[in-house]
């Protein structure tokens, strides 16, 4: 039988192309038991004949015995067992028929979608309907009978149920977008025919419409579990699923330090409750497009159901830490998969918990073995807000006033392009300096990028006195500039890498990546971490380099790239916008001053776009968005933030 409680019968025509859909939408405390069933059709085309077939009584008792041997506590028919083909009365009577046979509640698709609507008092629908526009208009009279009003419908006129599967492509979110825009607002959105996949794209087209979306799929799974007297409620289905809460904004801001970044934007931040993509959901179901990722972290956005999967296999492993005095496969698999992404020089790695713990193990790495305990920084680089990492960052913020830092380190001008290294590295005694440690492309300090030659002539200088160079790519590294490591834009390999952030597309890890001579020097032990890339983020990470290398990531990027530069190239002619730059997937709005920068990213916040700081007096507004985000929602997003920037001047 069943290992749950409450049990379902899903009765569905034998196709089967859309089962994770259904799964997706289900509570884990529920049982679901499929079976699926033939009308004796000559056809599988979506025609009155094949739909009225698929709802006779005849056939539906037929199926309904496939149960005969379960105890159920209702039964859910799916998919196109097309019960309001022959109109209202006819469902009526097949309903009840139906459930005289079964001795447990039945529901069809649109039933099911009837009976949410009703419950939530819509009143006017929008209404996309896969089938013809004859089929979709007798859909239109069935509501009508439940005095459901449709504004406006299209019909996607698909023929059969392998072309209505094929419709949840990226091509169904633009269209429905179009549909929306160029008809009379509705309350809410209705797509029927449980044949379409759409679960993913409901939160991210619900954020541009400002509509809920209500799919039969969700619809039927929603009012099956009610008819067995439970409460539905479901995060990522869309604003429809979703339970209010109130009182945490209260619970946080008297617990939490005001040393943190919390509430430095605005007195009065969402709280988050689920997260789909780029988009976020706050317990109050407002939407957010996320186009921080976390400072750069979520680099395949949120909810990812690939990097879900590859994290459940390793927490189903029973292995969740691990400790650093062991290791486990999936961790080696990592750094295995890692070394065909590098050059053959750079083959070792230390791991860390996060970006700031790996610029302390670069540093001390470095110093243990050059023997010395001064470095070489550069003006607005940022290496994280431990003591060490401070040291050798020429931005320390609010942090500045805790120096004397240990080790010394002697801060230079970035060399950026058009103003090179002016600096005579002959001046500083290369048998003090343990290193020279530099962010190819500045990120904390608004997106700026080194000058090529300069960074030549540090490479020149570090080799002939053997001091590491160290490239602080905790920002850039990963594909966010629309390469693996950003120092792959220059030609020039350093001795040392600093990762951290989207290592693990939002799960806490570092690494530090070196060659063998460097870090093979110091003795076992010298350093360590305690949850240093436990297994659970090394399943993560793994996974983030499968999307890599084999799924088009890069090429995503480049797109990306292309249109940002076309949607943002002409905000530079708005007032108090000083310049726009960007690469890849990173792009900069730089405002006059750090005051008008957060008056424009709080009015981005209340127009429902998250934008991340940066800039050396904060003065940046930057556009970090998941690196598999789609076109859409790049140009929603840019819409937002034109709107919000216009406000405020």
């Amino acid at each position: 039988m069943s290992e749950h409680e409450k049990n379902i019968g899903f009765l569905w025509p034998c196709d089967g192309l859309n089962d994770s859909e259904y799964w997706k939408f289900l509570p884990k405390d529920v049982g679901w038991l499929t079976a699926r069933y033939g009308a004796n059709t000559a056809t599988e085309e979506l025609t009155d004949k094949n739909l009225e077939q698929y709802a006779s009584l005849d056939t539906l008792q037929k199926a309904i015995d496939i149960f005969k041997a379960v105890n159920l506590d209702a039964i859910a028919c799916g998919d196109h067992a097309a019960s309001f083909i022959l109109g209202k009365d006819h469902e009526e009577y097949l309903i009840e028929k139906l459930q005289k046979q079964s001795g447990c509640p039945v529901t069809f698709p649109s039933r099911s979608i009837v009976r949410l609507i009703k419950n939530k008092n819509f009143k006017d629908i929008l209404l996309v309907s896969p089938y013809s526009r004859e089929i979709t208009e007798k859909f239109e009279r069935y509501l009508a009978d439940y005095n459901i009003k449709t504004v406006a419908s299209v019909s996607l006129e698909a023929t059969d149920e392998v072309q209505i599967n094929s419709l949840s492509s990226s091509s169904l979110p633009k269209l429905i977008i179009d549909f929306v825009k160029n008809n009379k607002r509705a309350e809410l959105l209705v797509i029927a025919g449980g044949g379409i996949s759409f679960s993913d794209e409901i939160s991210k087209v619900e954020t541009i419409l400002n509509i809920p979306i209500l799919t039969a799929v969700g619809a039927l799974v929603k009012d099956a579990i009610e008819l067995i007297g439970q409460d539905y409620k479901k995060a990522g289905m869309g604003r429809i699923f979703l339970e209010q809460k109130s009182g945490q904004l209260k619970k946080i801001k008297e617990r939490l330090s005001s040393g943190t970044k919390n509430f430095s934007l605005t007195e009065k931040p969402p709280i988050f409750e689920s997260g789909v993509g780029a988009v976020l959901v706050d317990d109050k179901n407002n939407t957010y497009f996320d186009f921080a990722s976390g400072s750069g972290t979520t680099a395949l956005g949120h909810g990812n159901n690939g990097l879900i999967d590859a994290v459940q296999q390793q927490l189903q492993a029973g292995i969740f830490h691990i400790g650093p005095h062991f290791n486990t496969g999936i961790q080696a698999d990592f750094y295995s998969e890692l070394s065909s992404f590098l050059p053959p020089e750079l083959s070792r790695f230390h791991p860390s918990i996060s970006g700031s713990e790996a610029a302390e193990i670069a540093i001390k790495s470095a110093m243990h073995f050059t023997g010395a305990k001064q470095f070489l920084g550069f003006s607005g680089g940022y290496h994280g807000r431990t003591l060490g990492a401070l040291a050798v960052s020429g931005e320390k913020g609010k942090n500045a006033s805790l120096g004397p830092f240990h080790p010394k380190a002697h801060i230079l001008p970035f060399p950026e392009k058009n103003n090179g290294l002016s600096e005579t590295l002959e001046k500083y005694d290369e048998k003090q300096l343990a290193g020279v440690i530099i962010e190819p492309i500045q990120a904390t300090a608004g997106l700026k990028f080194a000058d090529k030659q300069s960074l030549i002539k540090l490479r020149e200088f570090t080799t002939k006195n053997k001091i590491p160079l160290i490239f602080d790519e905790t920002f850039t590294g990963f594909c966010r500039t629309g390469k693996m490591f950003g120092y792959e834009h220059f030609d020039v390999t350093p001795d040392i890498i600093i990762l951290g952030k989207a290592i693990s597309a939002g799960f806490p890890a570092g690494l530090v990546i070196s060659t063998e001579e460097i870090l093979t020097f110091w003795e076992k032990g010298t350093q360590s971490s305690t949850f240093q890339l436990n297994p659970v983020a090394a399943a993560a990470s793994l996974f983030f380099l499968d999307q890599i290398k084999k799924h088009g990531l890069l090429n995503n990027i480049s797109l990306q790239s292309e249109q940002f530069y076309n949607l943002l190239k002409d905000f530079v002619d708005f007032k108090n916008v000083t310049d726009v730059r960007g690469i890849g997937s990173f792009w900069v709005i730089e405002f006059s001053s750090s005051d008008l920068n957060k008056n424009a990213r709080k009015m981005a916040l209340q127009n429902g776009l998250i934008t991340w700081e940066c800039g050396e007096f904060g003065e940046c507004l930057g556009l970090v968005p998941p690196l598999n985000m789609e076109p859409y929602i790049i140009e929603r997003a840019c819409s937002i933030l034109r709107k919000s920037i216009l406000e405020i001047s």
